[in-house]
């Protein structure tokens, strides 16, 4: 039964993404930084008790090794940024890595005042990536993330499937 266990955990471990550690996800209000928290060993984190209002996510990205940077040419793809409404997740490729970043735990947001972005914002030391802006309608609002390193494959795969190229989308270098 104990081989069982770890064989399927093993197995699973194949196709979902690990937990990116480290992840800088800043909350931005009316262009004022409000909150900073960095992704634990569960790659997650989340804002709550938020007042109504306009916000932005932006990500600082830690930088992958291994399978979770390599791209071998059957996976490339122009696509820089793509989101899946129905599950709520998305997939950014860049210098650092490949990653899916999941939205969870979303309180008093609606869709229509949710929306993904993809905007690359620099300073003197980090490339910060805006990834989403989205409007709270009533205080007490909160959101959550989690943040998967994954594979060029699995990127690839989500990047072909949902077919919209957000980066293309969203005006770039605009603070």
């Amino acid at each position: 039964m104990n081989l069982f266990i770890v064989l399927f955990f093993s197995i699973l471990s194949i196709f979902i993404g690990k937990p990116a550690e480290n992840t800088g996800v800043y909350l931005e209000k009316g262009g004022q930084l409000i909150a900073f928290q960095v992704t634990g060993e569960k790659g997650k984190v989340s804002f709550k008790h938020l007042d109504e209002g306009s916000y932005k996510l932006l990500l600082v990205f830690p930088q992958q090794e291994g399978k979770y940077i390599k791209e071998k040419p059957r996976h490339e793809t122009m696509t820089k940024a793509t989101y899946n409404p129905k599950n709520k997740t998305y997939y950014y490729q860049g210098t650092e890595g490949f990653f899916a970043i999941k939205f969870r735990n979303i309180s008093r947001i609606r869709s229509e005042n949710f929306s993904a972005i993809f905007r690359e914002e620099l300073d003197e030391e980090d490339k910060f990536n805006a990834i989403a802006e989205f409007g709270i309608h009533n205080s007490g609002g909160s959101i959550g993330l989690s943040v998967e390193a994954i594979t060029a494959a699995k990127f690839k795969k989500a990047a072909d499937k949902i077919g919209q190229d957000i980066s293309t989308q969203s005006i770039r270098g605009i603070k």
